[in-house]
């Protein structure tokens, strides 16, 4: 496993005197995930004054005068005062040299962290007042911040306003996003601000030139709520048009849901390699909760890129709820959910959470292989893959509980 990096660099010489700057170099390459920025100066009856910026291929990223002695970087979060953004490339820790005291020296630390796998977990589908969620920006996330989200799209109706408002250095992410709402259907566009120049659609090809066009601009999409029980909102505009997910849970169990995830497994067997996710729609009329189902992702990273980039490689797992039960590979050397893997590969889970009366569902091609009834509320199970793809749902009676995305055959 690569390592953290760290580079320790004490600066007592100011050549150009006070009212100057000294910079410090470092690269940050593709495999960082934060910069960490410490430094440290004599004050008080020292009097030296310095100042503390980084800059990035030669642009000025942030600038914090002397009034803190930690920054940290990320590419969708970062300390105020400091620009969020790419983060791989050549960089300076700049140093305004304000006041030179007896003896003065800075003593710099810079920490590159990689990016290592995580488990988060958060919300793909929500709204606010920018179309009929009911409820301010700050509140929707101050509601998933509560739920212990790590992340939250907002995804109006046809809209993108939403996306201009962000609180400063959130603990959570949340996913510039916009639904697309036709007469034929809705789509989840995930990760831009303005996924398209113009929303409207007159048929269902015009649906799908949508689709198109979100895609080359890199949104990730997400057929919403496939057999939803209204004219607009069952989706009429084909599975030909390019589309990353298919949200087979939307809000509470209902029939309609029944009927996504009896769908998804036709898909499937059809050889059609679909991730799920699921969503709460909330609206506050509905009375539904952030994160109720909600989308727990094997995530090898910490910004929104690299939540969309699990969600379209199938690394995902669809709970009830946040915390209460989970499902995922027993060691890190087992294979991700969303994986190919060989025949004969041992395919080893651990569930966690577990009810009374929950039962653990076996599925492939030819349907439900094998029920376990397990007596412990943590429970790992061990299966040989042999099949064109595996998966596993929990239930309880006729309630859905949890939902993986398959492993596939090579």
């Amino acid at each position: 496993m690569s390592v953290d990096q760290e580079i320790n660099v004490t600066i007592d010489n100011f050549p150009e005197g006070e009212k100057s700057f000294v910079e410090i170099p470092f690269e940050v390459g593709s495999d960082i995930e934060r910069i960490e920025v410490a430094y440290h100066f004599p004050f008080g009856g020292g009097g030296s004054v310095i100042d503390l910026g980084v800059a990035r291929n030669g642009r000025m990223r942030g600038w914090s005068g002397s009034e803190r002695g930690f920054i940290t970087i990320e590419e969708d979060r970062a300390t105020p005062g400091y620009d969020c953004g790419p983060l791989s490339g050549a960089w300076h820790v700049v140093l305004g040299i304000v006041k030179i005291g007896p003896a003065c020296k800075v003593d710099l630390k810079i920490r590159l962290i990689r990016k290592r796998q995580r488990w988060l977990v958060g919300e793909l589908h929500s709204h606010s007042e920018h179309s009929d969620g009911g409820v301010t920006v700050l509140d929707a996330i101050h509601r998933a911040r509560s739920g212990r989200l790590d992340f939250l799209a907002i995804t109006d109706h046809n809209t993108i306003s939403q996306n201009t408002i962000r609180p400063d250095d959130p603990g959570i992410l949340v996913i510039p996003a916009m639904e697309l709402t036709s007469f034929w259907g809705h789509s989840n566009f995930l990760g831009l601000a303005q996924p398209v120049a113009d929303w409207r659609c007159r048929g269902p090809h015009e649906v799908v030139d949508r689709m198109v066009e979100a895609r080359s601009n890199g949104a990730t999409i997400v057929i919403n709520h496939p057999f939803q029980n209204s004219a607009g909102g069952k989706w009429q505009s084909g599975f030909d048009g390019p589309f990353d997910a298919l949200e087979i849970w939307n809000g509470l169990w209902t029939p309609m849901n029944a009927q996504a995830l009896a769908f998804w497994q036709e898909l499937l067997v059809m050889g059609r390699q679909i991730p799920i996710t699921g969503g709460s729609d909330f609206h506050l009329k509905n009375r539904r909760r952030h994160g109720h189902p909600s989308n727990r992702l094997r995530v090898t990273g910490s910004s929104i890129g690299d939540i969309l980039a699990a969600v379209r490689a199938g690394r995902n797992v669809v709970s009830f709820s946040p915390h209460d039960l989970t499902a995922e590979p027993v060691e890190a050397e087992h294979p991700d959910f969303g994986a190919r893997v060989a025949s004969g590969t041992t395919i080893a889970i651990s569930f966690g959470g577990l009810a009374n009366g929950d039962e653990i569902r076996v599925v492939d091609e030819a349907g439900y292989r094998d029920t376990i009834r397990p007596e412990t509320s943590q429970f790992a199970t061990e299966i040989k893959f042999s099949s064109r793809f595996l998966r596993f749902e929990v239930w309880h009676g006729d309630e859905a509980r949890l939902f993986t995305n398959p492993f596939y055959a090579e």
